[in-house]
């Protein structure tokens, strides 16, 4: 079924002489024209909201309730103003035809038959005073004589006479606009009079006086002085029921006598077959839309009214009612609904002439794609609309749909094809827009090419990301895991992965990464915390720097456009990489075994190695226990490396902190040196730290007879003659060596029998060691038991790590005292 069995287009659009502009100063024209004929202009004019609005005022006005007769039509340009001045003037001048349209109509409007209207239209007539065209095309020539200087009121009244009197003006603003301020200062005035008092004659209750102006708003001015009367103002572009006007202009069929249940058929066969892609929400409203807009589809008005709306010159209703009857004088007798894609893309060309251009300039690339020129025009429409400026998939396929002519799907795998094959054809990071470039950007090359590496370079993909990880991300100084190459050397290695695994799978992996390394500890792993390669949008942005890339020395670039645009995808890639990083994997020995955990760092190896470098407190308590565990020693050469190859130790960043954790161990007398000729150095004999060769022997204290490192120390100086010292204390534990002399007075006496002044200092001596018989063996040969008392012990344990039950067992150990301060140092587990 077409349309032309369900509907009759009026003659003239068949005919190809569609009228679409209505001059209001044609009205009294000789030529076959709609202006100057009542009948066939009431016959093609529809009752808008906005004209039935205007017609309540007149008949307010003319039964009494109201006493205002100035009314004015607004609306940019094509949004019927002229169309509504000329229904209302052939209502007044023509009342016989007018009434009988209005009947028709049902509108309660009763014109009066004995009525005067005179239309001015400046375009026409340019007369200095606008009063004289009117008093004169009314037959009162006589009143203009009698005016000196003013139109007064009076004379008004007097051209009103008994009988109702209509007076329409059609771009007045364009005449008043005209005037100059400085030149025309008189004729200004004597002008603004003339409105300003008709309009207050308008606004009596007891004259007849209609007074009807067209407005486009531009002159503040000529707005000034409607607003001391405020004449109703009728909005013509806010009429609501534009699709009506539309359809009622360009068919003489009534929508009453309109076939509904046929046009539901159709309908139904095109909702029926919207598949996917095509989204629509509340499928029937959206069928009982398309009936409402038959025959055309709802997409193309709706466009067609942001098109033409976008702008002031785009003629808006007038416009879209041109381009409709173009399309129906051409389709009307082959097809059933007028869609997006049936319309003539060269109706507007004037919105943006760069942008038909480019669709005119690819047409012949898309010749070969079912559907290419349709599809291509339709993105071409929407690219236009200021609003949109690129047209969704479902409104590319819904303007280009048709049951038995095409399909969905297949008009999908079109529009698919058509990227990449158009050159001015670009579509958004989502996939879900098209829009027509006035340019073949380098963007819309870059997108193609990104679409290209995504389809079958995923491997160069994944080496693009392991790129712009070592060299953005890292600045270059690391290795990424699996794609470098990681050395087995004794040298610190930041090793960075790619991959984000659960701590058991990435413990598994690194497992087996060491095994048969000889250097296992000089490599620090950094790992994700969210995944990499599995995150589309990251893939999708490294695919776009690839394709940038590729690009080079393929496009002409003189501007530096490429360049710009691979580095800025590179940094967005950067920055988005940057937020996935990271964690250090840490190696902990324990009972059970190595322990992983992992430690949050910044995507900055120094960042890695100063957390590294918190360790260092390990270092000397890993050496004790390792040569605790050596009965022989170990040597220092030996136990360097042992650090750079085994996980359980703690990481060395640098010689230097193993060389320096030796000798503070040394200096706390926890451990004994012995040189290569057997000569061993023990800080409790007051030995000098020798030279840190790596031929010395580490050895711990425990491991060696105790008169390798102890001596006896001289008898305590006892005081004055005949006095008994008492030691006011000696603090056991960690001191800083001072001794502080005081005095005291004891009860007692001298050897003559007086009270005397006894003398004390106070005393730090160092303790240190492993167990209590070391502690006890160091004390027994540094406190005189005769002199010395101990006031204050400071205890401090470096342990191998307590669970929470032996902690509290070990403090229930503690012996009692007046007071007890203890600290303790806890490691915590991160948890994932």
């Amino acid at each position: 079924m077409t349309i032309s069995e369900l509907l009759t287009p009026r003659d003239e659009v068949q005919e190809g002489r569609f009228q679409g502009v209505l001059q209001a100063h044609k009205v009294g024209g000789s030529e076959d024209r709609l202006e100057n004929d009542p009948s066939r202009l009431l016959s093609m004019t529809y009752p808008s909201n906005a004209l039935e609005t205007a017609f309540d005022h007149v008949d307010n006005k003319l039964r009494g309730r109201d006493s205002q007769g100035g009314i004015t039509l607004t609306g940019p340009y094509g949004a019927g103003k002229s169309h509504g001045l000329l229904t209302l003037y052939h209502l007044f001048n023509s009342p016989g035809i007018g009434q009988e349209w209005l009947d028709e109509w049902e509108i309660p409007l009763d014109v009066p038959k004995s009525a005067e209207a005179t239309i001015l239209s400046t375009s026409e007539t340019d007369a200095d005073h606008i009063w004289e065209p009117i008093f004169e095309d009314l037959g009162r020539k006589d009143i203009s004589e009698d005016v000196k200087r003013y139109v007064t009121t009076e004379h008004i009244e007097d051209l009103c006479g008994d009988k109702p009197v209509a007076i329409f003006f059609d771009e007045i603003e364009t005449w008043w606009e005209s005037f100059s301020d400085s030149e025309d200062e008189e004729l200004v005035e004597r002008n603004e009079f003339f409105i300003q008092n008709l309009l207050e004659v308008a606004n009596d209750p007891d004259e007849d006086l209609f007074v009807f102006i067209t407005l486009l708003d531009k002159s503040d001015d000529f707005k000034r002085i409607l607003n001391r009367t405020n004449p109703y103002a009728v909005d013509l572009n806010a009429t609501g029921d534009r699709e009506r006007i539309i359809l009622h202009r360009l068919f003489q069929t009534r929508r009453k006598d309109l076939d509904e249940n046929k046009v539901r058929d159709i309908v139904e066969n095109y909702v029926e077959n919207y598949n996917y892609p095509v989204k629509i929400e509340e499928e029937k409203r959206y069928e009982n839309r398309m009936v409402e807009t038959y025959p055309f589809h709802p997409e193309l008005l709706d466009l067609l009214d942001n098109l033409y709306e976008g702008g002031k010159e785009r003629q808006n209703v007038r416009g879209a009612m041109n381009v409709l009857a173009d399309t129906v004088r051409r389709l009307y007798q082959e097809t059933d609904l007028i869609i997006t894609s049936d319309i003539k893309a060269a109706a507007f060309r004037g919105i943006n002439q760069t942008l038909f251009n480019r669709y005119v300039s690819d047409l012949d690339a898309v010749e070969k794609i079912d559907y290419g020129e349709e599809l291509l025009k339709t993105i071409l429409l929407y690219t236009l609309d200021e609003r949109s400026q690129m047209a969704s998939v479902t409104q590319c396929l819904l303007g280009t749909y048709k049951p038995g002519e095409n399909s969905v799907s297949k008009l999908d795998m079109s529009l698919q094809n058509l990227y990449g094959t158009a050159h001015y054809l670009d579509r958004d990071g989502q996939k879900d827009n098209y829009y027509i470039t006035e340019d073949p950007k380098l963007t819309a090359l870059v997108t193609r090419e990104q679409e290209r590496v995504l389809d079958g370079e995923r491997d160069a993909i994944e080496e693009k990301l392991a790129e712009v990880v070592r060299d953005d991300v890292w600045s270059g100084d690391v290795v990424v895991y699996p794609e470098d190459d990681v050395s087995d050397s004794r040298d610190i290695s930041v090793v960075v992965m790619l991959d984000y695994l659960s701590n058991g799978a990435l413990e598994k992996k690194l497992n087996g990464f060491f095994e048969g390394r000889t250097y296992q500890n000089t490599v620090l792993f950094v790992t994700p915390n969210q995944k990499i390669r599995q995150d589309d949008d990251l893939i999708s942005k490294a695919a776009r720097v690839l394709g940038a890339e590729n690009l080079r020395g393929k496009v002409d670039d003189e501007q530096g456009e490429l360049e710009k645009i691979i580095r800025d995808e590179r940094r967005e890639l950067r920055n988005e990489l940057e937020d996935n990083y990271g964690s250090w994997v840490k190696w902990t020995d324990s009972e059970g075994g190595l322990r992983m955990r992992k430690k949050s760092v910044s995507p900055n190896v120094e960042d890695v190695k100063s957390k590294v470098g918190r360790d260092k407190t390990y270092i000397g308590e890993k050496i004790v226990k390792e040569v605790r565990d050596a009965e022989n020693g170990v040597n220092v050469a030996s136990m360097l490396n042992d650090f750079r190859q085994f996980r359980r130790m703690p990481v060395l960043l640098e010689d230097s902190a193993f060389y320096s954790a030796l000798g503070q161990l040394y200096r706390d007398a926890k451990i004994i040196l012995e040189s290569d000729r057997a000569k061993f150095y023990a800080t409790q004999k007051r030995d000098p730290l020798p030279d840190l060769d790596d031929d010395l022997t580490i050895h711990h204290p425990n491991n060696l007879d105790e008169s390798v490192y102890t001596e006896t120390e001289p008898e305590p100086d006892t005081g004055t003659k005949g006095s008994r010292g008492v030691a006011t204390g000696s603090s056991i534990g960690a001191g800083d060596g001072t001794t502080t002399t005081v005095e005291r007075t004891e009860s007692g006496t001298g050897e003559e029998g007086e009270a005397v002044n006894k003398q004390t200092e106070m005393k730090t001596v160092q303790l240190e060691g492993n167990s209590p018989r070391v502690l006890r063996s160091v004390a027994e040969s540094r406190v005189n038991g005769d002199t010395d008392t101990a006031t204050h012990i400071d205890l401090s344990y470096d342990l191998e790590g307590l669970s929470k039950e032996e902690l509290i067992e070990f403090l229930e150990h503690l012996p009692s005292a007046n007071h007890i301060d203890a600290q303790v140092v806890i490691e915590s587990e991160i948890q994932d």
